[in-house]
């Protein structure tokens, strides 16, 4: 799941932008502060009690892949408007040649020798003149440059204000992931209370490993050759199911990081997978995680493409 992001062109949008986030916060953080901390097994029993864990679990995914993917956004603004920067910058640059050359030409016809009046022994009486010609010849190219260097300082203000909401947004993401594995660990004692209920065997010493009981389902995914698979797999990893990018890190054919890997794979009621590495997960269970969070989330995951 790649980083994009567009640069915001006007201030009441950037406003707009920044009041939805903090709504987002605040509305994310209140959920969790309600969250009771432990499964409520009534007179259902463990299978009551593994289903409550599973909603708070999936709440706390959903919530998390959202901020997440948010913050993502955010780091694709800022990239935006710092390449906006160095190109108003290279504007800015070759608006002062041009003005150096024009006066240099303007000099040159006026058959005045171009040394004896850019040198700082010139006569008083060259230097005003060669002042005052200068500044009529670069007034249109200067105007220009100031309206640039104008941009460029709205677009500063923009890259301040993106990286304070970033550092918020940041500080979200962890406190969510957090409430997140927690939840997850909830959710693997309340699986391991049933199958003890049942009598099936788990390991000692508490919840088990969330890999402990993987078995990769061999085959092809129905969906497969669905084309949003195919046309995600192929920009994310050309396809490739062993594919890393350390940058995220980002695993597999469709580039999961692990939480949203984990996220998907409690929404989806296949908690075997909660923690296994994508990469050690079979292509039918790649697709199958890909195409869940397709259901789920839609496009976003992806930035929207395909």
């Amino acid at each position: 799941m790649t980083r994009t992001g567009r640069t915001p062109t006007t201030d009441d949008r950037r406003v707009s932008k920044f009041g939805a986030l903090a709504g987002l916060l605040v509305v994310a953080l209140a959920v969790f502060a309600a969250t009771p901390a432990h499964a409520q097994q009534g007179p259902g029993g463990g299978d009551q009690g593994v289903a409550a864990a599973q909603a708070r679990a999936n709440q706390a995914g959903s919530a998390y892949i959202d901020a997440l993917f948010k913050s993502q956004e955010l780091d694709g603004q800022i990239a935006g408007i710092q390449e906006s920067m160095a190109g108003l910058e290279e504007r800015v640059a070759a608006l002062r040649d041009t003005a150096q050359v024009h006066a240099l030409a303007a000099y040159k016809r006026s058959g005045t020798p171009v040394v004896a009046l850019l040198t700082s022994d010139a006569p008083a009486m060259d230097s005003a003149r060669r002042t005052v010609l200068l500044d009529y010849l670069n007034a249109r190219d200067d105007d220009a440059a100031a309206q640039l260097r104008k941009a460029r300082e709205g677009l500063q203000t923009q890259q301040r204000d993106l990286q304070a909401a970033q550092q918020q947004q940041n500080d979200v993401v962890t406190q969510l992931k957090g409430e997140q594995d927690r939840l997850n660990t909830e959710l693997n004692a309340a699986q391991d209370q049933r199958r003890r209920a049942a009598g099936t065997t788990a390991p000692a010493g508490g919840a088990p490993a969330p890999s402990s009981n993987y078995v990769p389902q061999p085959g092809e995914n129905p969906h497969h050759n669905d084309p949003f698979l195919v046309c995600t797999r192929g920009i994310e990893s050309h396809g490739n199911y062993q594919a890393y990018n350390p940058s995220g890190p980002y695993y597999g054919a469709y580039q999961f990081t692990q939480g949203t890997w984990d996220s998907t794979a409690n929404y989806a009621g296949r908690g075997e997978l909660v923690g296994v590495d994508p990469r050690n997960a079979s292509e039918y269970d790649q697709d199958d995680m890909a195409w869940t969070l397709y259901q789920w989330k839609g496009k976003g995951p992806w930035n929207g493409r395909c």
